[in-house]
């Protein structure tokens, strides 16, 4: 394998600054917080080890786009707001930002004109945990009564398509009616009970609430 020949550090600083997952996740954290942290806060943050934290810390102060406070234990960090890329910095990760956003209204506005058909729109799995790799898909569970389930599904299904190019996702959609709720809270399926843990619920009640009301009616 040929080795990687360096390039100008003056003409692509850019290599130095975003070269190491571990700068990368230094630098958002400094750039959405906006003020001065200790290591131990970005480490935490970022989920970062200690020694990566600190790792990424140097590298990026030698490079001067972070600035120092402090001695020893002591010593805060923050962006350097008078390095050249600093705006840029910010904005970037603010787009990053914006784009999980406009993902997360992308799916509480898919049902469209079936919205009232929803009784729960959630997000769950990888992507709810923060846990997503790439080319993990964005799971998306909904709950309907079963008469209403397939159209709804559907509506969900293609209104997703349209955004996942932009977007860059791909969404795998689970269609759920309440008889399908009851008995998966009932019989404690594994599934069910980590869709529930992960949910970040967009539209309706909370899955779990559906569960109980399911139990309900099954006993009445």
């Amino acid at each position: 394998m040929a080795r990687t020949i360096s390039q100008s550090a003056i003409r692509n600083p850019v290599d130095l600054i975003f070269g190491v997952d571990s700068n990368v996740r230094v630098l958002r954290v400094l750039a959405r917080h906006g003020g001065l942290l200790s290591a131990a806060d970005i480490s935490q943050r970022a989920a970062l080890s200690k020694s990566s934290t600190r790792l990424g810390l140097l590298s990026l102060e030698e490079i001067g786009v972070i600035f120092a406070e402090g001695v020893g234990y002591s010593r805060l960090y923050r962006l350097n707001a008078e390095h050249y890329l600093a705006d840029q910095i910010r904005s970037l990760f603010a787009a990053e930002d914006r784009r999980f956003a406009d993902v997360v209204e992308a799916v509480k506005d898919s049902a469209g004109n079936e919205a009232p058909l929803v009784k729960s729109l959630w997000i769950y799995g990888s992507v709810a945990r923060g846990e997503d790799r790439l080319g993990s898909d964005l799971d998306v569970a909904v709950v309907a009564d079963a008469g209403d389930l397939a159209v709804v599904v559907e509506t969900i299904r293609d209104s997703l398509a349209v955004h996942s190019g932009r977007l860059g996702f791909v969404a795998s959609v689970v269609g759920l009616d309440m008889s399908d709720v009851e008995r998966l809270a009932r019989d404690r399926d594994p599934w069910w009970g980590n869709a529930v843990a992960d949910a970040i619920v967009l539209s309706g009640r909370r899955p779990e609430e559906l569960a109980a009301l399911a139990g309900a009616d099954a006993d009445g």
